[in-house]
């Protein structure tokens, strides 16, 4: 519980890396000491007010990037204030309660997994069985029949609080690669960190070929989608790419990978790590298979529902949505309020403050660029 809490709050805070170490591979790289004073300024002060831990986030000091594209990368407190812009925030709501958010899909029949219970300790009304107490929600969990679950907190982000339950056994709950819990320290924990309450779901399976690539984790494309007066449109999408360890395939997790992807849906360049810890893949390392060149199934049909989707919210102009790749068919994970651009921008290795967005943020009202 404690863990989980200064997770969070580092993922929320500023990004930090070991500034003595990246300067070190920027003199490397040919930067003297008064060269990078300079660059650290421009980076600052530019559009994309970069602190000097994102300019070394983002390898800015390499000279194989150009100068304009360097220009284009836009820091944590940038994002904060375009997103600000583009949004209203009356409309937080279904973003951040994800019981709200699967209410409101269900209700536009769109695709998302299938919510077998809520807990919630208030009287709030569900589309699915609500657990109200601790009982009910030992109860639940006591049943071997409602296994395998995917347990997440409704107000939830970066996956943090996350529950892969796979099974009952005895009186312990098997959770992903084997490790048990006691089903007391489970509740427990469900009712501790559960403050706004839990969803449980049903786990979503990936497309065999992407299962195959991948391996069992659920991985899900993340798409950049901007909203105007002619409907949504993509921006930017990448490809969340998970190692055989993880619970998730949020980048923050150790090992995860990230997969640009072109308009096509097709995987360009895969990276792990920032800094100088960024690593280049070509293949796999758990399954072997080549990632790069590789064909997401069903992308016409992820644009598409994404497109429809976007479309619910019009007072969120810069959204990010996660879809789930399945044997089904594309299925809605999250609706992001704005988003991560540094997802895209570590991927892709360019600035997502591309002539495009650029306009969407002056049609939002956004003037600091």
């Amino acid at each position: 519980m404690a863990a989980a809490e200064r997770l969070r709050d580092r993922l929320d805070g500023p990004v930090r890396v070991n500034q003595a170490r990246h300067r070190d591979a920027a003199a490397n790289a040919g930067l003297s000491g008064f060269a990078l004073a300079r660059e650290l300024r421009r980076a600052s002060s530019g559009p994309g007010r970069l602190s000097k831990d994102e300019y070394f986030y983002y390898r800015l000091y390499d000279p194989a990037l150009p100068a304009p594209e360097r220009a284009r990368h836009v820091g944590k407190a940038a994002q904060s204030r375009m997103h600000q812009a583009c949004n209203d925030p009356r409309w937080f709501a279904p973003v951040h309660d994800k019981a709200l958010f699967y209410t409101v899909m269900r209700g536009l029949d769109l695709p998302v997994p299938e919510t077998v219970a809520v807990f919630e300790r208030g009287n709030r009304s569900f589309f699915c069985p609500a657990l109200r107490d601790e009982d009910e929600l030992r109860a639940f969990l006591s049943d071997p029949a409602v296994y395998p679950l995917f347990a997440k907190p409704i107000d939830g982000i970066y996956s943090i609080g996350s529950l892969d339950l796979r099974a009952l056994v005895g009186d312990r709950i098997r959770m992903k690669a084997g490790q048990t819990a006691a089903l007391g320290d489970v509740v427990r924990f469900v009712l501790a960190f559960g403050q706004a309450g839990y969803l449980f779901q049903r786990r979503v399976q990936s497309h065999p070929m992407l299962a195959r690539a991948f391996g069992e984790t659920l991985s899900s494309a993340r798409l950049l989608m901007l909203l105007d007066a002619g409907g949504a449109s993509l921006e930017s999408a990448v490809v969340k790419i998970p190692r055989a360890a993880s619970i998730a395939d949020n980048y923050w997790r150790p090992g995860n990978m990230l997969g640009s992807l072109d308009a096509q849906g097709r995987v360009r360049r895969v990276v792990s790590g920032v800094g100088e810890d960024l690593a280049l893949h070509d293949a796999h390392p758990d399954t072997g298979l080549r990632l790069v060149d590789l064909a997401l199934p069903d992308w016409g049909a992820a644009l598409a529902l994404c497109a429809k989707a976007a479309n619910a919210f019009p007072g969120v102009r810069t959204q990010s949505w996660d879809v789930a790749l399945t044997p089904e068919g594309p299925v809605l994970l999250e609706f992001n309020f704005g988003g991560d651009l540094n997802l895209h921008q570590l991927a892709h290795r360019r600035g997502a403050l591309t002539d495009r967005f650029a306009a969407h943020l002056r049609r939002c009202g956004y003037q600091d660029l």
